[in-house]
């Protein structure tokens, strides 16, 4: 279907389509809560920072030019600004936050890959940067429009999605020329590997967002669960007395 001057990049879009809408679908949906309660934004926020850190770091670590090479430009890492928001939104201490078995599942996967098979977390810089300049940008601006409060303007600007005076659009065309330039030099079996890898992207970011929760939900699920530990100790006491 495709030709061998097809870019890659048109071709990866294509075959990833069908996920691709489903985790618009559940963005959207989770976006619209985060109007109402701003901690779900920053529930969103703290998934994603684990994921966009550990991406920063492993491209810094590892010796795979392909991972440095995708960073068209400094500004694109997000690290930083990520944990400005999130004290924002969570308090000084969200990075005491239990992260979800979803996040675990996802961070656990990258670790293997970057055990096994580094190049594919190419996959998962591409994908979630280039969405970060696109579906994140337009997120941001419905959500100063739109904010849980409207009669009073919103004073926080968000850091992650703040690029400065940078070109987007540039900054994007730049990203998907160096994808293209990198796969030039794949064969065709990685090329269906990296699309296969792709997909799956979308999947593992579909689980994550479907677990955010606000603070106020995280907060109160470990209450309940540390007031059910309290009581099964309080009720194994008050049986052993009685049998004494």
């Amino acid at each position: 279907m495709f030709s061998k001057e097809e870019p890659f990049t048109t071709r990866m879009r294509y075959e990833t389509r069908k996920i691709h809408s489903v985790s618009d679908a559940l963005v959207n949906a989770k976006f619209a809560l985060s109007l109402k309660d701003p901690s779900v934004w920053g529930g969103g926020l703290f998934v994603f920072y684990h994921i966009f850190a550990y991406l920063e770091d492993a491209k810094d670590k590892l010796n795979v030019p392909e991972l440095k090479k995708i960073f068209v430009d400094p500004v694109m890492e997000r690290k930083n600004e990520f944990e400005v928001d999130l004290a924002e939104y969570l308090g000084e201490d969200w990075s005491l936050l239990p992260k979800s078995p979803e996040l675990e599942n996802y961070l656990q996967h990258l670790k293997n890959l970057e055990r096994d098979k580094p190049i594919l977390l190419l996959a998962y810089i591409y994908h979630l940067y280039l969405g970060m300049l696109s579906g994140g940008q337009i997120l941001a601006k419905k959500r100063n429009l739109f904010g849980e409060d409207q009669e009073k303007p919103r004073k926080y600007q968000d850091r992650v999605t703040c690029f400065g005076n940078v070109d987007i659009g540039e900054l994007k065309k730049k990203m998907k020329q160096a994808m293209n330039e990198i796969a030039e030099n794949m064969s065709e079996d990685e090329k269906l590997e990296f699309i296969e890898e792709s997909n799956h992207v979308f999947i593992m970011n579909n689980l994550v967002v479907n677990s955010i929760q606000g603070q106020s939900q995280i907060i109160n699920r470990i209450l309940y669960k540390s007031s059910l530990v309290l009581l099964f100790v309080v009720g194994v006491t008050i049986a052993y007395k009685m049998v004494r």
